[in-house]
């Protein structure tokens, strides 16, 4: 999310879902995630505040990450690693029904050497050793994914907004490169917001805000070569 280029489009993007007329069911201002909050989680972790417990500190989550790096570097072997935001989709919906939606997100087709690299850095690398090390205890595969819209954030209650309506906003085609005439929602859709580099991987405070409304760093493992 400190991509500013992104921020901007992933904003045009948002906003214009706002401003649909007639209104896109279910949606509003406060299911919107703030673009300077956009990442990827690699997975989450139940962490202690002292080393005097029984449980894995920060501390311990740091130096596991600092001993990554090397492999790592192996890894991506002179390359960048880079996250193309190629697809979009919801996750599963209420009763299988798209007018049930939750969750929106942007993520990568797997079918690009740069989303191959992410893949086998940050999913079949970083996630699995932390998994192995019992820091991560969700065993269901990784999706890497940059969500934008999250119900969650509603108060008081969850109500589902309408990714119909969203596919069938005026101005989508703006975004979708996929036809969307007879297309199943269950398959993701084809977007363009770009190729955006990593330059670390993080460890971040949930419900954290920094200066800029940003997730706080708790420690980072550099990509700098």
């Amino acid at each position: 999310g400190h991509h500013v280029q992104l921020q901007e489009s992933v904003k045009s993007f948002t906003d214009d879902l706002l401003n649909c007329k007639p209104a896109i069911p279910g949606l509003d201002r406060g299911i919107v995630i703030a673009p300077r909050r956009l990442h990827l989680t690699l997975g989450v972790m139940t962490l202690e505040n002292s080393s005097s417990s029984s449980g894995r500190t920060l501390e311990d989550a740091q130096a596991l990450l600092c001993t990554l790096r090397t492999r790592v570097m192996e890894l991506l072997n002179g390359h960048n690693l880079s996250i193309p935001l190629t697809e979009m989709n919801i996750m599963n919906p209420d009763r299988g029904n798209a007018d049930n939606a939750h969750v929106l997100w942007l993520g990568p087709s797997l079918d690009t050497e740069d989303a191959q690299r992410l893949k086998s850095v940050s999913a079949e690398f970083v996630n699995k050793a932390f998994s192995d090390a019992g820091f991560i205890q969700d065993r269901r595969p990784l999706k890497l994914h940059c969500t934008l819209l999250n119900t969650s954030y509603r108060k008081p209650s969850r109500q589902p907004f309408s990714y119909n309506a969203i596919l069938m906003s005026p101005f989508i085609r703006e975004f979708v490169r996929t036809p969307l005439e007879s297309h199943d929602f269950r398959d993701p859709v084809k977007v363009e917001f770009g190729t955006w580099s990593v330059d670390e991987i993080q460890i971040c405070k949930m419900g954290s805000y920094g200066p800029e409304g940003e997730y706080v760093s708790c420690g980072c493992c550099s990509l700098a070569s």
